[in-house]
């Protein structure tokens, strides 16, 4: 009792769980309307996957049945466990699991900042196993999403001591099973696409350990569909076929089309009926020159399918440059660059005749007036 003679209050019971629970800042969550509530894990600052799995199936389902776009990526750490034992052997003042620990926060601060840049109105980033990331945001370009992961793939090479491997796919409504009864549909298919991604990842992953190549790939794969016979309505998910020095991984899925086998990528098709010139490199390292058509507006290589087993074909797809009796001038070869035209689309005639009217221009106005018509022209053909 005080001097007034009132009761005092008595003071709260200590909770005994105060401890162990994480304090953060909801704020600095990286969400955006999806997963709102979630709590932080406490190494990243990412939504703790928990809630990511708990919150996410009812946030696809609604995206997707109203007829919007979803990506999802999944990023793994790069020889983790090698740089551990690596620190623990060599940093007398740091234990190997505090150098896991340091690289995963760092990642989770990096991926934090990236996250408030970008455009999405919904979307989020969480934990995903011990030592990877997870995307998701619905979306209005499966392209755009590509390069933003890449974006997020180059910082993080910048700010960690090793490098991290993605793994991405988008879906749609033609995506969902026609059976969408009340027991847990959203969570079946949520799990599917999460463990398409995965095995995505990993089925690259090993690829590039077999192969003795650099780690910090961008790999993209089709989701799981309901009637995998069925051609692709909706192709807003697939990316553009490599253009220029780009190099794009994929997993390609064995298909029979018109009698023969096809490795179906992707990737949007290819316009015109001479298809798209690329040079193929499969799982066993070698690598040769194949002709991308257009399937129902989708890209697929003829290629023998019979036998193959698995998730997918992994595979690394880049352009090819076409060979001619000239070479191809620096400033014409930027210009193509630029553009991500490709030269082979004229005819061998029209590019000699252009290539002596550059060579014969002037003035530099009339080169770079010729190098204009000449970067129309290809793209004309192109459309054609």
């Amino acid at each position: 009792m005080d001097p007034t003679r009132n009761p005092c209050p008595k003071a709260p019971a200590p909770d005994p769980l105060a401890s162990s629970v994480p304090l953060f800042d909801p704020v600095q969550l990286p969400l955006r309307d999806w997963c709102t509530g979630s709590r932080e894990d406490a190494v990243t600052g990412l939504v703790a996957f928990p809630d990511f799995h708990s919150h996410i199936p009812r946030a696809l389902a609604t995206t997707l049945t109203s007829g919007g776009l979803v990506g999802l990526a999944i990023g793994d750490v790069d020889g983790l466990k090698n740089h551990v034992e690596q620190a623990n052997a060599t940093d007398p003042g740091c234990y190997g699991h505090l150098a896991g620990n340091k690289v995963m926060a760092r990642l989770g601060a990096v991926t934090r900042s990236w996250f408030r840049t970008q455009p999405w109105q919904a979307g989020c980033a969480a934990t995903f196993g011990g030592d990877e990331v997870i995307i998701a945001a619905a979306l209005d370009n499966a392209a755009a999403f590509h390069r933003a992961v890449a974006r997020l793939r180059d910082r993080l090479a910048d700010e960690l001591p090793v490098r991290v491997s993605f793994a991405l796919t988008f879906a749609t409504a033609e995506h969902l099973s026609a059976e969408r009864g009340p027991g847990g549909w959203k969570h079946v298919f949520t799990d599917r696409l999460l463990a398409a991604v995965d095995r995505c990842l990993f089925t690259h992953k090993a690829t590039r350990r077999a192969a003795g190549g650099e780690g910090g790939i961008i790999a993209v794969t089709q989701p799981p569909s309901p009637d995998h016979t069925a051609p692709l309505q909706d192709h807003r998910t697939l990316v553009p076929l490599p253009v220029g020095a780009e190099t794009l991984h994929v997993l390609a899925r064995p298909v029979s089309a018109r009698g023969r086998g096809m490795l179906l990528l992707p990737c949007t098709g290819p316009i015109g009926l001479r298809g798209k010139r690329l040079r193929v490199t499969f799982p066993d390292g070698t690598a040769r020159t194949g002709v991308a058509i257009s399937l129902h507006g989708q890209a697929g290589i003829p290629h023998e399918t019979t036998g193959m087993k698995g998730p997918g074909v992994p595979l690394v797809l880049q352009t090819v440059r076409e060979k001619s009796a000239r070479g191809i001038p620096n400033d014409l070869a930027a210009a193509l660059e630029r553009t991500g035209l490709d030269w082979s689309a004229l005819p061998a005639h029209e590019r000699a005749q252009m290539l002596h009217l550059i060579s014969e221009s002037a003035t530099a106005d009339i080169r770079t007036a010729r190098i204009t018509a000449v970067i129309d022209a290809v793209a004309t053909r192109a459309r054609s």
